[in-house]
């Protein structure tokens, strides 16, 4: 059986030139793809068709992926492959099967043996990493912190504490509209003389990516209601 190849697509952060964020290459190699998985149908067809497909986008095939896909679901996504076909797994944002659910449709993949390929595209944890200032050898990334502010806030007196045992860069996300409540606790729990960096609206053209201790950033007044925001605790 010859399987068909399985491309791990990255879509953009925000409004962007797409000449500044994707190579011509993956235009190139969504020609070669008819089968699409994506979490939204209308915005993984906008973003295909922005890309530059030239096939008529009535003619390509969509399926949905999200957090409640499993079991026979997965095999039904997947079943394009094992006809021979090529596959595209297009995230919402950025890089497919980073704080993403596409990693389960890759790990049945490799199982298979299915040729898996991800191309190049903007990542907001690592971009807001490299441009921090603090330790790229070694960092965690842990998704998403706790919704009640007690769990949070003993989620972040947590990941501070291995920042001090190892100088590790801890990083994490949240959801946007809860960003000022996570920044609150931030500044609440943490030593003053950790330092924080704020990667908000990465790729845009009001981005920003900004390190200072916890102590300086009570001084400011910032406001990061509906801002997507990576957040990373460092030394």
């Amino acid at each position: 059986m010859k399987f068909g190849t399985f491309y791990l697509i990255p879509s953009p952060l925000a409004e962007s030139d797409f000449a500044k964020i994707f190579p011509a290459y993956n235009s190139e190699i969504i020609q070669e793809i008819d089968h699409f998985i994506v979490e939204d149908l209308r915005t993984g067809r906008r973003f295909v068709k922005k890309l530059g497909m030239q096939k008529p986008i009535e003619s390509l095939h969509f399926s949905t992926l999200n957090e409640h896909t499993k079991g026979d679901g997965i095999e039904t996504l997947l079943q394009p492959l094992k006809e021979g076909e090529n596959l595209g797994l297009i995230s919402d944002a950025g890089t497919p099967c980073i704080a993403d659910p596409g990693s389960i449709l890759v790990s049945r993949a490799q199982h298979l043996g299915i040729e898996v390929i991800p191309l190049i595209g903007p990542n907001s944890i690592l971009l807001a990493l490299m441009a921090s200032g603090l330790n790229g050898q070694s960092f965690a990334f842990h998704g998403y912190l706790p919704r009640e502010q007690p769990d949070r806030e003993r989620q972040l007196g947590f990941l501070e504490s291995l920042l001090k045992k190892s100088n590790q860069t801890q990083i994490f996300i949240e959801t946007p509209y809860r960003n000022n409540h996570v920044f609150k606790s931030i500044l609440s729990v943490c030593d003053p003389a950790t330092r924080l960096c704020l990667g908000v609206n990465i790729t845009a053209d009001n981005q920003m990516i900004k390190t200072m201790t916890v102590k300086k950033w009570k001084t400011q007044q910032i406001d990061l209601h509906k801002q997507p925001t990576v957040f990373l605790l460092g030394r």
